[in-house]
This record gives structure tokens, sequence and C-alpha cells, in this order.
């Protein structure tokens, strides 16, 4: 762990730039030896020290016998912070912190000379043959360089001193992310100085990318000027909005993000609107192991991607509008010709959140229309398309900031209140919507209590009728189209008429009871709904042992699939066919052990084919089903089960056995000769005929929060009529045109 450290005022207003060497050859395996043994005088003795100048962390001590190897930060300080440190002689201080051996730092960094260090313009430089590198100016630790006549990269001066950063030998260890080490160099060792053109990653640099990365590690701070960073880094390859840069919890702060795309590795530098510089990430090709936001130290904000799939470059399509939220993750839930409803949610821990929200957008503009804040209660939204209206739940009042259950129902169109009643506290509550009904669930207390369902006419918000739920009475989730309200008892669903919960029909089924699996929080099992295609009166009941494809307006079984502890499955954009995971190693269904998936075919009641490990998010595209196979976006022939084609990677191989399974954020948008996915952070155009990434496509962080992964696929990337809807994880809802969107991508080919 890293040393808690305070922010000193003085060294606050002082800002020095930190212009460093960097050796750009591979290090030697092997010893370094001092030229002098370490001398041994006391630099400070106050237990408190003030970094005037970026300090890097030692995991272990260095002495003059200590291996190349040794020589990395885990961490570094910034200026103006302070950090307790036990007595020390020497060049170097053990800094207090909870780990076990502490960590070592170089004081001088901590007097006042370290605040004279001057930047350079970047030079490749050889030294000397009998030259010396120190841990810092007059430092008695000296060792020969690792590559005696190698090229280095001087970048700062202090005095008669040259500082000289070494990349350590493994820069990436068991999940540990290490940074390139300073030392100084005596200026009168430098043989020969080549200048380096500015923007180390412009398109026409020749600095190679490793380089680039160290260089960026030691270069970038958090508050660096917008212009000093171009100077440095060169121009973008591409300019977009930027992720949320405030807390959780913080009001939203938008801002920009710079793209430098290289073919095999990326990096992205985020500014907040004043133009400082406020996160960086570094994008790379996964060796062993797929790994995301992983980062040096305890700097949340310098972060790496290491990922197996191929980097895509940036398209620049443009979208017919693009609306910004207030909060992070916005979700399309519902949709009429003219208005879209949505869920901002800003992404709390388990599922949970600060801030949500239900906005209405113009389909037509992209104006926001309306929205209610819910704060951090729950909350739900049905839309009625028929009357052009939108009913709210929210149990917590965002202006009052007290719990207040009020259920609203709102004009689509303009927001205006048609009604609104303001329900009991004291209970758990939730909303369902029917034809012409709202239904109010006030859950029971306990298993002894009663649950009370009540019903309200739409129109008005009267009460219609309710009545007492046993313990064993659940009540289903409808819809404002669904004829009826379900309520489901055991083994016996029902349907009772809206106006007078008189019964309509009832299905009976056999077995044991089992949890419908439909409303895991982290899969989509069973039906799969997308808010822009039109109600269907039919989709999935687990009813004892079977699984019912039921018509709810008569009650009619469709089709029936044998329910099984070892198999979950999701519907596909096509009725009759389902897919099914089936798990292996336990008698119970484990997500993260997928054996195989079979495409079955409900009415004929058989499998097409079965494909080896975990295929999800189906759509039929002609002879061709597009899935995610084992976390990767592929094609399959849907007569054969023939894989046509995959994303090809550098490593199946993840940090966890869920991270190459949670890759995929949304389904498919299946246009004319390419297919759009939204993947990892991107939204990633490929070819139909080979699979073969075009790029990603600008403007779009598409992601969800935890344990919403239903609303994600479903309400991040949707298409209808020859529009494409957008949702992301940065506030933003965008609106594409396919003929647009092909017109740009033929081009690419």
């Amino acid at each position: 762990m890293k040393p808690l450290k305070s922010k000193t005022s003085a060294a606050v207003l002082m800002l020095v730039s930190c212009m460093l060497l960097i050796l750009i050859l591979p290090a030697a395996t092997g010893t370094a030896l001092s030229s002098q043994p370490s001398a041994s005088k006391p630099v400070q003795a106050a237990s408190k020290f003030v970094f005037h100048y970026r300090t890097p962390y030692f995991p272990t001590r260095l002495t003059a016998s200590s291996a190349w190897a040794d020589f990395k930060a885990a961490d570094y300080g910034s200026i103006g912070e302070t950090v307790k440190a036990k007595p020390v002689n020497g060049d170097l201080g053990l800094v207090a912190s909870d780990s076990e051996d502490g960590r070592w730092i170089p004081l001088w960094y901590t007097t006042a000379a370290a605040k004279a260090i001057a930047e350079t313009e970047p030079a490749y430089v050889t030294l000397n043959p009998n030259a010396k590198l120190s841990l810092a100016p007059g430092s008695a630790l000296k060792w020969a360089p690792p590559q005696p006549g190698g090229k280095l990269v001087a970048l700062a001066k202090w005095k008669d001193w040259t500082g000289v950063l070494i990349s350590p030998q493994t820069w990436m260890s068991g999940g540990t992310v290490y940074r390139p080490v300073l030392f100084w160099v005596s200026s009168a060792s430098i043989s020969s100085m080549t200048m380096i053109p500015a923007g180390v990653l412009s398109k026409d640099s020749d600095v190679p990318t490793e380089l680039a990365r160290n260089m960026t590690e030691i270069w970038l701070q958090k508050g660096e000027d917008q212009a000093r960073v171009q100077k440095l880094l060169g121009t973008p390859d591409a300019t977009e909005h930027s992720a949320n840069l405030a807390e959780l919890g913080d009001p939203m702060r938008m801002g920009t993000t710079w793209r430098y795309e290289r073919q095999l590795a990326q990096f992205t530098v985020s500014f907040s609107k004043e133009g400082k510089l406020e996160a960086w990430k570094w994008i790379l090709p996964a060796d062993r192991m797929l790994q995301m936001n992983v980062y040096s130290g305890d700097n949340y904000t310098l972060t790496y991607d290491f990922r197996s799939m191929p980097a895509g470059l940036t398209l620049n399509a443009k979208p017919v509008w693009r609306n910004q939220g207030d909060l992070n993750y916005s979700y399309l839930i519902g949709a009429t010709n003219e208005v879209l409803l949505l869920n901002g949610d800003d992404g709390g821990f388990s599922g949970m959140h600060h801030d949500s929200s239900i906005y209405a957008v113009d389909r037509a503009s992209g104006r926001k229309l309306w929205q209610i804040d819910a704060g951090f209660g729950m909350l739900d939204a049905f839309l009625d398309e028929s009357s052009d209206t939108a009913a709210i739940y929210t149990e917590y009042d965002a202006k009052k900031n007290i719990y207040e259950h009020h259920v609203r129902e709102l004009n689509l169109k303009d927001g205006k209140l048609l009604w609104e009643k303001l329900l009991p506290e004291g209970h758990q509550l939730q909303m369902y919507a029917a034809k012409d009904v709202i239904l109010l669930h006030q859950v029971a207390d306990s298993a002894q209590a009663s649950g009370v369902l009540t019903v309200l006419d739409r129109a008005t918000g009267k009460q219609l009728w309710n009545q007492s739920l046993r313990g064993n009475q659940q009540i289903l989730r409808t819809d404002s189209e669904d004829p009826y309200i379900l309520i489901q008892e055991g083994l016996t669903l029902k349907a009772l008429d809206p106006k007078d919960g008189t019964k309509v029909w009832s299905v009976s089924g056999r077995g044991d009871l089992n949890q419908d699996p439909q409303t895991h929080p982290y899969y989509s099992y069973g039906t799969i709904h997308l808010p822009l295609e039109p109600w269907q009166s039919s989709r999935w009941f687990l009813i004892g042992n079977a699984w019912m494809l039921l018509d709810t307006e008569s009650g009619r079984v469709l089709a029936q699939y044998p329910w099984s502890e070892q198999e979950r499955f999701e519907t596909t954009n096509e009725q009759r066919y389902i897919l099914v995971q089936r798990s292996g190693g336990s008698e119970y269904f484990d997500a993260s052990n997928i054996k195989e998936t079979s495409l079955y075919d409900v009415f004929e009641q058989r499998v097409i084919w079965t494909l080896h490990g975990k295929a999800v998010s189906g759509a039929f595209d002609s002879t061709r089903l597009y899935v995610v196979l084992n976390g990767l976006p592929a094609a399959v022939d849907r007569s054969t089960g023939n894989v046509l084609w995959q994303m090809p990677v550098t490593t199946t191989q993840s940090s966890s056995p869920y991270t190459l399974d949670e890759m995929a954020k949304s389904r498919y948008a299946v246009l004319s000769k390419t297919v759009v996915i939204g993947y990892g952070s991107d939204m990633l155009v490929l070819r139909k005929e080979d699979g073969g990434l075009l790029g990603r496509i600008r403007d779009n962080l598409l992601d969800f929060s935890e344990a919403h992964y239903r609303r994600g696929i479903e309400g991040l990337l949707n298409m209808s009529g020859g529009e494409l809807y957008v949702g992301s994880s940065n506030g933003g809802l965008a609106r594409y045109q396919q003929t647009e969107l092909d017109r740009l991508l033929e081009m690419m080919k």
C-alpha cells in the first residue's frame, strides 16, 4: 500500500515539470555495481518529508549490489505531498506504510535543491564509457549503465547533471504495473546528443511505442495544461467526449478525450472543460492475460487495458443528433414514434446508485423534453403508447431529500403532470402496468404477513380494486400493452382482468417449484425484449419443471422446454429459436463453466446444432446467426452450426472467469454489409463476410453498471426503421442513420 499523503500549500503553488532520461535499449540482466560505497549521512531529521519533485517509491531498498531488476517504481509521489518516514541515514528513506516491508524513497527529492530541476527538449544521448548513473545528483549510490554504450533520452537538467530514467526489466507482473525510475548522470559524461522532434505520438513520429509509453508515464501529471500535452504528444488522431470525470456521487463533469492510435497500441488523455489533464490510459495487446483498468500504484487516473482483441481505429461517423444526459449511464427503455424514454443511472456499486432519473427525448431532434430525478431511491417507469403517457414510480424525493413514495402519470411529450399519488410509508412497493391500469404491489414484510395488490385506473389514478396476496403469490412483471394481470401461485399461473380482478385463464405445471432466472442481475436468461420492437403477446414463463411459451392474451401454451438445473437459455430475434447453454462440472448451473450451447427449435422440439462453449446475443440474418461465442463476436451458419468466423484474439485467458465473457455490452445491430456491437467500451464495426474489424465509431462509450446486465443488453444498442440508437456510459444517447453509416463503411472497405 502507498503511504498516506497530504498536500502542503506552498508546494501546491510550485509547478515543476519533469523532463527525464529514458533507456530505450533492453536492460541487461545482472548486478548494478556502485562506483563508491553508499555513504551514511543524515538528510532530514524530522519524521515528515515533503516531495519537491515527483519521487519514486521503490519496493525494496537499493544498495551498491542491487540487481537492475530491482530498479523499478511501484508508484510515484507528487510535488507537494507529505509522507511519514522512519528515522533514516544515507540516500534512502523508509516510508511508513500498511505493507509489511514498507517502501523506500530517494531523500534528495525532499530537499530544496530538487525545486531547481528544469525541463529540456527531449534528445537521444550516448554516454562516455566510464559514465555512472547516480540515484540523485551527488549521491554516493552509483552504478554502471545496464547497457554500456546504449542510447538514452535526455529530458531534464539540474545544474551540471542530467536526469536519467531506465525502464523496468519487467514492467508488468502479477497485476502490478511498475514504472520507469529516475537516475542522474554528470552532463560532462554525455558524448553525443540528437534532438527528438516534438509530438512523440503524432502520425509522423518514429519514436517507438514503448519509449513513448515510458515518456508519458513520467511526463504526464494530473492538472497538466492541454497545450503542453499537445506539444509533448502531438496532434491527436481523434477527439471525442470524455467519460464522466467526477467521483461517484458528485455531479457529472464532462470533458474532452484525445486518442492517439497506432496499429498495436492506443493512448487516450482526458481533459476537463478548463483544459486540464484529468486521466489517461494505455490500450495495449494482451500477452498472457486479458486485464482491464489496471492502474499504477495508487494512481487511479493512470490506467492500462490489456486487450486480447485487435485495436480498432476511430471511424468519424457523425450522428443525426446526440443528447447529453447528466448521469453516467443512459439506457433506452421505451419509445413511441415521437418520443424516447430513458433511464439515467450514475452506476453505484452492486446495482445501487446515488442518483437516477427517468427522462424523455424528442425522437426527431434529440432535445430533452422533461426529467424526473429519483436520487438514490428505487424507481420504475412504464410507457403507454396508446395514450402518450408515462407512469413513473419513485420512492425518494430528490428535491426534498426525504423518502416519499410517489406515482405520477405524465404527458409523454411535455412532462405535464396528469395525476399523482403520495403512497403510504413503511412498506416496500413495486409498480407494474397492464392495459389501462397501474399495479401497485405492497410487498409483505415477512413470510407470515400478506402483501397487497392495488389497481389504479391509468387515466385518472383512482383505485379500481385491491386484494390481499398470500405468501406464495407472486405478481409477474407486465407492461402497458399486456391485456391481463399475471399472478403465479406455486405451480399455477393465472391471468386477472385489470378492471375487476376476475380470473380470465390459468395454466398449471408439474413437478418442483424452481426460481425463475429471468430476473438474474448479471445475465439475460429467458425472453429478451428490445425497447424498439413491437409488443408481443407471447413470452416464456417457468412453471414447475417446464419452461412455457405462453400467449398472454389467450393463455394458450405455444411451446415448452423442459427445465434442467444445468441449463439456461435466451431467445434470439426469431421466436422459434432459442440458444440453450449447458454447464458442466456440477449438478447446478455454473455460468463460468459453460460446456456447450445448442440452437433449439421450440416448435419442432429438436436441437439444430451444438457449439462448444457459450453462445449468447443471437441475431439471425439470412443464412447466418451472429453470436458472441466464448466472449468473442462470431458468425455461424444457421443450418449447420459451422463457425464462419470469429474475432481473432492474442489470448483467451483473463484476469477472472468472467472478464472475456463480459466484453460484449450490447446485442448486434445488423447493417447492409457490416454488424455493429458494443464490445469492451467501444462501438465496434465488423465486416459480415469475414468478421474483419473496420474500427470503432467515435464518441460512443458503451458499458452498463454492475448488476444491470439486462438493462444494458436491451437498452444500449437498438435499431428500428433504418435508425440506430446508441446509449452510453458517459450520459450520451445518439441517433445514427443506417444509410449514412452504410455509405461511410463502404468507403472504409
